[in-house]
């Protein structure tokens, strides 16, 4: 940081992420005051260059960290053993986990929202060790284990059955440090059969959660601070998500008239965060590898297709999240295949596809965050490519520049970013001689 911790981004192409549909890229100066953005100019920033550090980007792309609001980090690197997990040793586990926020790091994400822990504590104490730098990692809004209802047993899940158990386990949560309740109403992945499924009479179907205990998860979250979160794939888990007052909607799968309508009611209160890459690497049939077919998910991924365009055009706020990490067709560190499938299969430009990792998060949480804006947190993501015409230029690391959380460089110093970004300049000159030669 420079004189009286100011630094200046210089020479950079900004994306903002204000939410203006028709933003593109311009060039100007990013002033850094502390860990929040101080101005963001076009063209030459008028500040004494003396009083700043100044950091010559050389024409990268700056744009604001992204966030994933339903980030599994208790799921390891390269175990997809969810018993196994459970089973591992604390310490070797906390290892895991930092290996694992270090990568989102790496891929560009300074926010993350837990969606759901192996652990009861583990997304807290990681959070404790990245806020005292520990260890390096996003800001990270904890989760706890899945509640779910009676019969939904699994790794990482607890049993609930009535509001009143309801409304002690959500405290429980919350008295460790949870920020945001997960809740799994059907226990697993039962509901993506579509909704005129008829479960033979011998197959026993977990019950899906009512109002009274939906409302008593957010009553008591509220009073604590937290907020909650609900896997709701089918129109009732959907619509009880809606009305109770549920701040993130999972899935949202199967979506008809009437959950559409109730979701479109709450937009000034929720968000809806689609997790569809994970539908399509299956229906694509990338988990065939590990005996998992495709028709499994090709109903559900057209329902998806359907219906979520429907929430986005009614102006509920799609919230960035892909469910990476827990199945070897997710893999950590593949997170902006999510927002690749936002721009193919949902018809999303590219813009707003970022929006949901950006400028959508700031207000799900309650930060000043998701957009260069002055004061704003100083959290940035420096880019050889644009992300507003090709969204996947995201996906290649290659591409990704250091990351600036808190308006500190991390993973990385200024230096590291400099030659960084004039070896990509050095690129982007030599790839438009030979595109004239």
């Amino acid at each position: 940081m420079g004189p009286q911790g100011r630094t200046l981004i210089s020479h950079a192409r900004i994306i903002s992420c204000s939410g203006d549909l028709t933003e593109r890229p311009f060039e100007g100066d990013i002033l850094i005051e502390g860990d929040r953005i101080g101005g963001v100019f076009r063209g030459p920033a008028p500040v004494d260059a003396g009083s700043v550090q100044v950091v010559d980007v050389a024409g990268a792309i700056a744009l604001p960290g992204l966030c994933d609001a339903h980030a599994h980090i208790s799921s390891p690197l390269d175990n997809f053993d969810g018993y196994g997990v459970v089973g591992m040793a604390e310490d070797e586990h906390a290892l895991e986990v930092a290996g694992v926020v270090k990568t989102y790091l790496a891929s560009g994400y300074t926010s993350l929202v837990g969606a759901g822990a192996f652990k009861s504590r583990i997304d807290v104490l990681i959070q404790s060790a990245i806020d005292r730098e520990i260890i390096a990692g996003p800001r990270l809004w904890p989760a706890g284990l899945h509640l779910t209802t009676r019969g939904g047993v699994g790794p990482g899940r607890v049993e609930v059955g009535d509001p009143e158990e309801m409304r002690r386990m959500v405290g429980e949560q919350c008295e460790l440090g949870v920020r945001f309740v997960k809740l799994l109403p059907s226990g697993g992945e039962d509901d993506l059969r579509p909704p005129d499924w008829v479960p033979p009479s011998d197959e026993a179907v977990p019950a899906t959660m009512d109002d009274a205990m939906v409302s008593a998860a957010v009553a008591e979250a509220t009073a604590q601070g937290a907020f909650v979160s609900m896997h709701a794939r089918s129109t009732a888990s959907i619509r009880t998500a809606a009305r109770n007052g549920v701040r993130i909607i999972h899935h949202a799968t199967y979506l008809d008239d009437a959950s559409i309508s109730e979701v479109v009611a709450a937009r000034d209160e929720i968000w809806v965060c689609p997790a569809l890459h994970w539908l399509r690497a299956v229906a694509e049939g990338q988990a065939e590898p590990y005996g998992v077919g495709r028709a499994i998910t090709e109903r559900p991924l057209q329902a998806s297709i359907d219906g979520l365009p429907k929430l986005h055009s009614n102006g509920v706020r799609i919230i960035n999240g892909g469910d990476f990490g827990q199945l070897p067709w997710t893999k950590h560190g593949t997170y902006a295949a999510e927002l690749v499938s936002y721009v193919e299969l949902l018809g999303l430009s590219p813009l707003e596809a970022l929006l949901t990792a950006t400028a959508n998060a700031g207000p799900l949480v309650g930060e000043a965050l998701g957009q260069l804006r002055e004061g704003y947190l100083a959290d940035l993501l420096f880019v050889d490519g644009d992300p507003t015409t090709d969204i996947a230029v995201l996906l290649d690391h290659d591409r990704l520049g250091p990351v600036v959380k808190g308006g500190r460089p991390v993973l990385a110093g200024w230096g590291e970013l400099e030659r960084w970004a004039r070896s990509s300049n050095t690129r982007r000159l030599q790839s438009k001689e030979q595109s004239h030669a």
